[in-house]
């Protein structure tokens, strides 16, 4: 089974569950950078549901 994946777009909205709450800016900056597990699908940043919890770890702590 394939794992689902989320544009950058609708990622902020999928990570209010996890506590934090990025702009749509922060994570294309983190995308671009390597800093989140991200790939890019044509002209967009895409990101697996299944990373979810990781990203909002990395974006909690660079928070800090």
């Amino acid at each position: 089974m394939a794992c689902k994946q989320l544009s950058l777009t609708y990622a902020p909205r999928a990570l209010a569950a996890y506590g934090t709450a990025p702009t749509y800016h922060q994570l294309w900056i983190a995308a671009v950078a390597g800093c989140i597990p991200a790939e890019k699908a044509g002209k967009r940043w895409m990101i697996r549901e299944a990373d979810l919890a990781t990203i909002a770890s990395h974006l909690f702590q660079a928070a800090r």
